[in-house]
């Protein structure tokens, strides 16, 4: 369509590509009357379409226009996939004379810049310049094509003719080749190649077969094949290769060898039969590799993927299917199953005093000793870090359980050599019995851990079988425990205040601040079922200093309604009491809310400050040098010393309500009480009696010198709102 075109106009066609219709129709008018074809395009995007669809001899661009500008156009066109269409010439129509933009232009492959305004002389004369240039190239570009054809069709007359005449020697020295390569591989390959002839008489062999089987080429050239035979124990491989190279003409399989020395060694063998032009058999070629190591790497990883790598005892996968064996074996017998989860007590500090690598060994000697414990059939396993598992099959007595369980309990006791050190173990043991426990192993294994975990929490170094009753009270302890992760931060805890009078005047004096938990899904929580829970998971340090805050906000809220300064007695756990952080955090505390510390006062058990007598004493010093008054709880029910009792700085005694119950009708009760308060008095302590019930205890404690009294016979506990109420209308202890 294009070459009709340029035949009807003679002088070529022009795409004129300009926005501005005046310059547009100008230049039109001008190259047709000159005896052009011309289109038109009044914009980037049109121009490339008018382009692609038909390409002109020559385009005139405009550079600045609206949308897609000249130069991208220009570069459009130039990484256009049509060969034709990016050799156009392109002439820039710009009516700036900027420098950067003919360079910019010309570096896009432009091939001429007209300046506007028009000059209709230069227009015509760069026009048919251009046109004609092009023409010519097209021309010279035929007439070369036309030139390269001839040259090629003699060129190829040329090569046929020395083909034919260097064929033969090409198939000559191909087959030299082929036989220099092929004498390279069968020297150089690592695996054992041997050929031999119809009658398995060998006629030769590589390196890699003198290095694999011990025999040099001269030793075994003109001998059988069967030499490196194993014997008997080949036969039925030796069966199937004789049948497969009869039907197929190639055979590969496993076999074992036999080397010079007489050893054997499992080979991968690979023979094929050499046939000649008519097809009958003339050699066969062995090609084999010794698989020793890959042998013996493979029964390491079965044997890992099975076993624990650091005992060699059986892993989880191992012991499932051992499991599975027992059961079978169990139930054909009228027999149970015992599993016993083993864990040593206090592992941790091996390796803390004598470091992993002892920890280590420590490990593989105990796995030792219940390999060596246990009798035939029965299956000892490390389920991770220092834990065990012993599965066994025993009557319904459980005879061989139990004296199993003695038997490693007594043996662990006695002092092991482990890395140069004599070190003592102990161990915990839980034992579940199937079928009366669990069918599965996965659930005897978590009823024996259940019942592991009472055997700790009864002293360690102990066996204990699990019963449903464990099973219930570990769930409820979970379940608690997992409540009391984010309690805080679902604001489910709230401080209780429990009045604390005088027994003299009978006015209000403080409060001991109780903490409680309504949880939505365990509902309301007694304190003495979740703080030694919050103690035993590492929470209760959180909550206390979540209690103390709460006080020290209440304490400030109180004072700011003019209500008093209210001194609030706290008490601090022994995981808080412990915490190298709690002086710092009491006195920050009380800093951040602007309370006084003197009404603050922190309560510590008996338990707290004797389990590290001189560390309590440091503790208590700091706590005191802030302000805070300190009362020792719980007073009379552990082991206090009185020589310890002097040392620390403490300001109250707090007589236990065990001892209050009673100490109106038993003579005992009322002595303690006696010597508790005497002996507060006379080293300058206040002495609080808890758990005061009756008019009858109130009176009795009265008389004799108790300085202040809480209990349920003035006030349960209040909340924050109903104690404010308290301290806005109070009522005094001998109102009652």
């Amino acid at each position: 369509m294009h070459r009709d075109l340029s035949e009807q106009h003679t002088k070529g066609e022009v795409l004129i590509v300009e926005d501005t219709p005046a310059s547009l129709k100008l230049l039109s008018d001008l190259l047709t009357e000159a005896g052009y074809y011309v289109r038109q395009a009044p914009n980037g995007e049109l121009a490339l379409w008018t382009a692609q669809s038909r390409p002109p001899e020559l385009i005139l661009l405009d550079i600045r226009m609206p949308g897609i500008d000249g130069f991208e156009v220009c570069r459009r066109l130039k990484q256009s996939e049509s060969a034709e269409l990016r050799q156009v010439p392109v002439i820039f129509l710009s009516a700036q004379h900027d420098t950067d933009d003919k360079v910019r232009g010309f570096a896009l492959g432009a091939v001429d810049f007209i300046p506007k305004p028009f000059q209709s002389e230069e227009i015509l004369a760069r026009t048919d310049a251009h046109v004609r240039l092009g023409r010519a190239q097209k021309a010279l570009a035929a007439e070369r094509g036309l030139l390269e054809q001839r040259v090629a069709e003699r060129t190829a007359e040329l090569a046929e003719l020395a083909a034919s005449l260097e064929q033969e020697v090409g198939r000559r020295r191909a087959n030299e080749e082929f036989l220099r390569l092929a004498g390279q591989v069968f020297e150089a390959t690592q695996d054992a190649i041997v050929i031999t002839d119809t009658a398995g008489v060998i006629a030769a062999s590589n390196p890699a077969f003198t290095r694999i089987s011990g025999y040099s080429a001269a030793e075994v050239v003109g001998q059988s094949v069967r030499l490196l035979h194993a014997g008997e124990q080949n036969a039925p491989a030796l069966q199937l290769l004789l049948q497969a190279l009869q039907t197929t003409a190639h055979w590969s399989g496993e076999i074992l060898a036999r080397r010079k020395s007489g050893d054997t060694y499992p080979g991968l063998l690979s023979v094929s039969c050499v046939k000649d032009g008519a097809g009958a058999v003339v050699n066969y070629v062995a090609v084999f590799m010794d698989i020793t190591e890959r042998k013996a790497e493979q029964h390491l990883i079965d044997f890992l993927s099975n076993h624990d790598a650091l005992t060699g005892l059986p892993n989880r996968l191992l012991a499932r299917q051992r499991f599975e064996n027992t059961m079978a074996a169990a139930r054909r017998e009228g027999q149970c199953v015992a599993v016993m989860c083993l864990d040593l007590d206090r592992f941790k500090s091996i390796n803390d005093s004598f470091g992993p690598q002892v920890g280590d060994q420590a490990l593989q000697v105990v796995a030792r000793f219940l390999s060596q414990a246990v009798g035939e059939g029965d299956t000892v396993t490390r389920q991770g870090g220092d834990e065990f598992q012993i599965i066994l099959q025993d009557d319904v007595a459980l005879g061989r359980t139990l004296a199993l369980a003695q038997r490693v309990l007594a043996g662990l006791r006695r002092e092991l050599a482990i890395g140069g050190q004599q070190i003592s173990l102990t161990s915990s043991i839980g034992i579940a019995v199937s079928p009366s426990d669990g069918v599965d192993l996965d659930e005897l294994v978590r009823n024996a851990d259940t019942a592991l975990f009472r055997a700790k929490e009864t002293g360690r170094d102990h066996y204990a079988f699990f019963t449903e009753r464990m099973d219930a009270e570990i769930r409820d302890k979970l379940a608690i425990q997992a409540q009391l992760r984010g309690a805080i931060a679902r604001d489910e805890f709230e401080v209780h205040y429990q009045p604390q009078m005088c027994l003299r005047t009978g006015e209000l004096l403080g409060a001991e601040a109780l903490l409680r938990w309504d949880n939505p899904v365990l509902g309301k929580v007694p304190p003495n079922r979740f703080i030694p829970l919050a103690e035993e998971y590492g929470m209760v340090t959180a909550i206390g200093e979540w209690v103390l805050e709460s006080v020290c906000a209440q304490i400030k809220l109180w004072h700011d309604e003019g209500l008093g300064d209210i001194k609030v007695a706290v008490n601090l756990s022994a995981g808080q009491f412990g915490h190298d952080n709690t002086v710092a955090f009491v006195e920050a505390t009380l800093r951040r809310f602007g309370v006084a510390p003197a009404n603050l006062g922190l309560e510590i058990t008996e338990g707290t400050v004797m389990g590290d007598p001189d560390k309590a004493v440091a503790a208590l010093k700091c706590l005191k040098d802030i302000g805070v008054s300190i009362s020792l709880d719980d007073f009379g029910t552990g082991y206090s010393s009185l020589g310890y009792l002097k040392r620390f700085p403490i300001d109250v005694l707090k007589i236990d309500k065990s001892f209050v119950d009673d100490v109106t009708t038993n003579a005992n009760d009322a002595a303690i009480a006696l010597s508790v308060i005497s002996l507060a008095h006379n080293l300058n302590l206040r002495v609080i009696a808890e758990g005061v019930e009756t008019r009858a205890q109130v009176d009795f404690l009265a008389e004799r010198g108790c300085d202040e009294m809480q209990g349920y016979y003035f006030s349960r506990p209040l909340a924050a709102p109903a104690f404010t109420a308290l301290l806005r209308q109070p009522r005094k202890l001998f109102d009652q």
